[in-house]
C-alpha cells in the first residue's frame, strides 16, 4: 500500500516531572527535511531522535515539537535577574556612547525575564516513546490518505490506458483507409491507366510506416502495467512513479507528434490533462 508523506501526529509519554509530549507534521519534499524545536535536547539525544524518525518517515518535511511540562510549573519559574540587568547594562552603554535613548520593552519579551529550568536526567526511553507513539499516528495518516491517493491514481491511469486503446484502434483503421484514399486518387489520375498495385503498396507503407506509433503504444502498456505493481507496493514508490509519468508522457508525445490523425491529437491532448493531475497528486507519494 502506497503512503502520502502529508500527516500528523501527538504521542505523550512518561508522567510527573519525566513527562514527554511530542507533536510531528509532516509534508510532501524530495528529501527528507527534519525540524526539531521545544525544549533543548543534547546532542546525543538529538542524534537517536533524529535517526527514529529518518527509519520511520524516510522522507518529507517534518516538523517535531517537543514538549517538557515540568518545565511549565508557575511554582518552577524564576525571575532572571542576571539577564535583565545585563540588558539594562547594554540600554545604558548606547546612550552614553551614542545618544541614543532606548526603552527596555523594546527589545525584552516575558519570556526573557522568566528562567524555567533546564530538563535534566531526561529518561531516554520516555522522550523516544513519546516520539514512537507520535509516529504511529503520523503513519496511520499517511496510510489513510495513501489509500486515497492510490484510488485516485488508478481511475486515472486507467482512463488514459483506454484512451490508448482507442488510439490503438484508430491506427488500425488508419492503413485500410489510407491504402483506399490513394487507390481512388491514384485511379482519378490515370483516368483509363493501369494501376500499379506493386507501387501503391510501397508507398502506402511508406506512410503508414512514418506515423507507426506501435513501440510508442507497447511501451505506454508496459508503463501501465509498472505504475500498477508500483500502486500495490509496500514501500516508498514516489519517485519511481514519477520516473514512469516523465517516461509516458514522452511515448504520448512521440505518438501526438507521428500520428496525422485528428482524432488522435484530440485523445493525446485527454492524455496529457491526465498525466498533469497525476504528477500533482504522485509528488506527496512517500
Amino acid at each position: 500500500m502506497i503512503k502520502s508523506m502529508t500527516g500528523f501526529g501527538r504521542g505523550s509519554a512518561g508522567k510527573n516531572n519525566q513527562k514527554v509530549n511530542a507533536e510531528i507534521r509532516a509534508v510532501n519534499s524530495r528529501f527528507l527535511e527534519l525540524k526539531i524545536r521545544g525544549m533543548p535536547l543534547s546532542p546525543r539525544l538529538e542524534g537517536l531522535v533524529r535517526e527514529k524518525i529518518s527509519d520511520t518517515l524516510q522522507r518529507g518535511n517534518i516538523h517535531l515539537k517537543l514538549d517538557f511540562p515540568a518545565t511549565q510549573d508557575p511554582s518552577a519559574m524564576e525571575f532572571n535577574r542576571e539577564r535583565f540587568e545585563k540588558l539594562k547594562s547594554v540600554i545604558q552603554e548606547i546612550h552614553v556612547e551614542y545618544g541614543q535613548r532606548l526603552d527596555i520593552s523594546d527589545i525584552i519579551s516575558a519570556n526573557d525575564l522568566i528562567a524555567v529550568p533546564e530538563p535534566s536526567d531526561l529518561n531516554t526511553k520516555v522522550l523516544l516513546d513519546a516520539v514512537s507513539n507520535a509516529l504511529n499516528q503520523v503513519n496511520q495518516m499517511r496510510e489513510k490518505e495513501g489509500e486515497k491517493l492510490k484510488n485516485d491514481l488508478q481511475d486515472r491511469i486507467n482512463r488514459i490506458d483506454e484512451k490508448i486503446a482507442i488510439i490503438e484502434g484508430e491506427v488500425k483503421k488508419f492503413s485500410d483507409e489510407k491504402t483506399q484514399s490513394l487507390r481512388k486518387k491514384v485511379s482519378d489520375l490515370l483516368s483509363d491507366g493501369n494501376l500499379d498495385e506493386n507501387r501503391l503498396i510501397q508507398e502506402v507503407a511508406y506512410i503508414v510506416e512514418r506515423a507507426d506509433i506501435t513501440e510508442e503504444l507497447v511501451r505506454c502498456s508496459s508503463h501501465f502495467e509498472q505504475f500498477d505493481s508500483f500502486l500495490k507496493a509496500d514501500e516508498p514508490v514516489g519517485k519511481r512513479l514519477n520516473f514512469l509519468l516523465q517516461e509516458i508522457g514522452r511515448e504520448t508525445n512521440t505518438i501526438g507528434s507521428k500520428s496525422p490523425m485528428s482524432q488522435v491529437t484530440l485523445l493525446i491532448v485527454d492524455i496529457k490533462g491526465e498525466l498533469e493531475k497525476i504528477r500533482e497528486q504522485v509528488q506527496n507519494v512517500l
